[in-house]
């Protein structure tokens, strides 16, 4: 069927309801809808396509007719996407196909369509979307200089963009450099190339010549930059070949960056904050101190980049070097400063500098049972750790055989089609439609009686996000639910494993979504890769039969691998938790190469300095998830700082 005909067809099936009812789903439309998704989340629209006339009328109308078109984004005509629009409307649906379709048009530089459907809605907050809007020749939205200078190195429409206003004269050359610099420090090379023919004069091809083999070109031009180039353009290029240089000579471009006269002040910290960086990676951390303090004493004033003071941070901590503590979090931006755990930092500094009261005030302030360098503060302060009395105005819930639970509320056409999306197994939509719903709540008692909802739905995940956006996470039972219980309890025992490290790991896995699948494969409740699951099933009689699609199963096979990698790494919760995220290879690979020192802090200085930030947040949000879960399960009391130990 041609693209043209299925406009009509579908264009038919919308204008028969001039609205969606929201009563039931008859037996027929449920089977209907049910695999209308199942083909949705294969990628095959054609199920869907073939349920609307059933389903368009129904409260889950506007996801059917969603199923129908995104999968064929690539091959929509604006036609669809407005017969859509004209019927769903301003919902969650709609806005989520609108960011879709947009940047879909935005790659097919189709500019009319384009601002059509711009100006048919809110304006977008999407990076991508806002720079395709500034490259629109009927729009011009917005700064292309202001949008590049804060989009990551690597978007292409960003970059796009700038191409396109640099050849028009719209953005000034210090930007230029500034964004080659940026490239450089992130290894985008090759992009960094293509922008270098926007250079005014011989600089262009300097720059190919340099990031190709910048020691070869140092030593050629490093003495007459200024001449050959004006002292300007002279530095800048300077300042990129010792960038370029980092990777295979750190030193000798430290060294550079300290001597070479046409460097500015800027340009000399730069260099030497991003060979900090560079060593603090390795766990170079004598190296990443020393480079650190010449880049201070480079430039006091000269502020880097957030993720290069974080590393400074973590460095120092390594050296127990505090005054280069309080240094790096008082050069953080004010809203990463005021975080908690820079914040924790800091005070440890305090204290360490002979500033007790100080820290202490620093501790008070950040203290809390839910956030991990909360909980850490209140250790610090010598406070036991407990939870607070509900509010007894909040309604709550727990899993079956828990407290009672809220009356029904006016059922919400919103609220219904995120449940529905969740029964159906898509989370990611579910949570959009949930997100959405949420905004529009005028207050915490409004997210509290949601959250209620989503638990009396079995929507775990759901009840685990909106919880969030309360205050203090004011409600505990709400954001901190247990369903699967006895089947954790079971396998923990088996295993001999605390019961609420299981259920910390869950929470941060899948917040207790039965069947969740993860982009590289990872299955279920608790985020297993089917090669990992068979090798367990090998390895660990008990879980051979276990089914890894259930959530029983998946927690015996979970379990049992958490078991496996205890006999590998000992009993520390904060290496099992690495490991389950990043593999036992890896933190062998770090136990190794990281210096430990010796005091009560050190596997939580051991944990800042995990290389990778995903495994870095991972195990903040798995411990602090388990001593909560602790609590709560009245399990044997540990100071929780026990569970930041390297050994137990």
């Amino acid at each position: 069927m041609s693209l043209c005909r299925r406009c009509h067809k579908l264009g038919a099936v919308l204008l028969l309801f001039s609205g969606f009812a929201h009563g039931a789903l008859s037996a027929q439309q449920e089977l209907l809808l049910q695999n209308a998704a199942q083909a949705f989340s294969q990628g095959n629209y054609r199920p869907a396509a073939a349920a609307l006339p059933q389903l368009a009328n129904t409260y889950m109308g506007p996801w059917v007719a969603y199923w129908s078109l995104q999968p064929r984004l690539q091959t929509l005509q604006n036609a669809q996407f407005r017969q859509f629009a004209n019927e769903f409307p301003q919902g969650a649906a709609y806005l989520l196909l609108r960011r879709q379709w947009l940047i879909e048009l935005g790659k097919r530089q189709d500019w009319q369509h384009f601002t059509e459907v711009y100006h048919a809605g809110p304006a977008p907050e999407n990076i991508t979307i806002r720079c395709y809007a500034a490259r629109n020749p009927l729009l011009r939205m917005g700064d292309p200089g202001s949008l590049w200078q804060t989009a990551p190195a690597t978007d292409g429409a960003c970059n796009r963009m700038a191409k396109n206003a640099l050849s028009q004269g719209q953005i000034a050359t210090p930007l230029l450099w500034q964004k080659l610099a940026q490239m450089v420090r992130t290894q985008q090379l090759h992009t960094a190339a293509s922008f270098a023919t926007y250079l005014p004069g011989p600089a262009s091809s300097a720059v190919a010549a340099l990031l190709q083999n910048p020691h070869a070109w140092l030593a050629a031009h490093a003495e007459t930059t200024g001449a050959e180039f004006g002292s300007v353009a002279g530095a800048e290029l300077l300042h990129l070949a010792l960038l370029c240089e980092l990777p295979n000579a750190p030193a000798l471009a430290v060294a550079q960056a300290e001597t070479l006269p046409d460097l500015t002040a800027a340009q000399r910290a730069s260099v030497c904050y991003s060979a900090a960086q560079q060593a603090a990676q390795k766990f170079q951390t004598q190296n990443a101190v020393a480079w650190y303090q010449a880049a201070v004493n480079a430039d006091a004033s000269y502020r880097p980049e957030v993720d290069v003071l974080q590393w400074m941070v973590r460095s120092a901590l390594l050296q127990q070097d505090w005054p280069l503590v309080l240094a790096a979090v008082q050069r953080l931006p004010r809203e990463q400063a005021e975080k908690s755990q820079w914040q924790f930092w800091r005070a440890l500094a305090l204290q360490k500098s002979g500033e007790p009261a100080a820290a202490r005030a620093i501790w008070s302030r950040i203290a809390s049972p839910f956030d991990a360098f909360g909980q850490l503060a209140t250790v610090a302060l010598g406070r036991p750790l407990g939870l607070p009395t509900a509010n007894p105005g909040a309604t709550t819930f727990t899993a079956p055989g828990g407290t009672r639970s809220a009356p029904e509320s006016q059922e919400n056409s919103s609220l219904r089609r995120a449940f529905k999306l969740y029964q159906l197994g898509l989370y990611f939509d579910a949570l959009w439609e949930w997100g959405r719903y949420l905004d529009t709540l005028p207050n915490t008692d409004a997210i509290r009686a949601a959250t209620e909802k989503a638990a009396q739905n079995q929507a775990w995940l759901l009840a685990i996000n909106a919880s969030t956006r309360i205050p203090n996470d004011a409600d505990w039972r709400q954001g901190y639910v247990l369903p699967y219980r006895n089947d954790i309890l079971a396998s923990a025992a088996q295993n001999a494993l605390a019961p609420s490290l299981v259920a910390g790991v869950i929470r941060q896995e899948s917040g207790f979504a039965p069947g969740i699948s993860s982009s590289a494969g990872a299955q279920g409740i608790m985020q297993v890769m089917p090669g990992t699951a068979a090798w367990v099933q090998r390895h660990y009689p008990q879980t051979a039969t276990a089914d890894l699609q259930s959530a029983s199963g998946n927690i015996q096979i979970g379990t049992a691998y958490l078991a496996y990698l205890r006999s590998q790494l000992g009993n520390s919760p904060l290496l099992l938790a690495a490991a389950y995220n990043a593999g036992p290879g890896a933190v062998q690979r770090w136990l190794a190469k990281i210096p430990i020192g010796d005091s009560q802090w050190t596997g939580l200085i051991f944990a800042a300095n995990i290389p990778y930030r995903q495994t870095r947040d991972y195990v903040l949000a798995v411990l602090s998830n388990t001593i909560v879960y602790r609590m709560l399960l009245a399990e044997p009391t540990q100071s929780p700082l026990s569970y930041w130990q390297l050994a137990r």
